[in-house]
């Protein structure tokens, strides 16, 4: 991505297992135990991402855990700009 700015997050754990991996993104898909987490973070994270015209992918990490990759355009208007009314606070 040129004019952008990329974050990557990386982690030991134990990874993204390749069956989930397609659906990691959408609502409600969880690695984690029943009643442990409703599923919802990474996509939110990606509805985020995605307005600001930016992409997050997954993938694995030389630590052997995951390895998140968020790329975000610079200086481009975003989807959030126009949807954010200015407001103007007199003190």
């Amino acid at each position: 991505m040129s004019d952008g700015i990329e974050v990557r997050i990386a982690d030991s754990g134990p990874g993204i297992r390749a069956s989930i991996a397609p659906r990691l993104f959408q609502p409600f898909v969880t690695t984690r135990a029943a009643g442990e987490g409703t599923g919802l973070g990474l996509s939110i994270a990606k509805q985020i991402v995605d307005a600001h015209g930016g992409t997050i992918t997954v993938g694995h990490s030389d630590l052997g855990g995951a390895l998140f990759t968020v790329r975000l355009p610079v200086g481009a208007p975003s989807k959030v700009d126009a949807a954010v009314p200015v407001t103007t606070v007199q003190a």
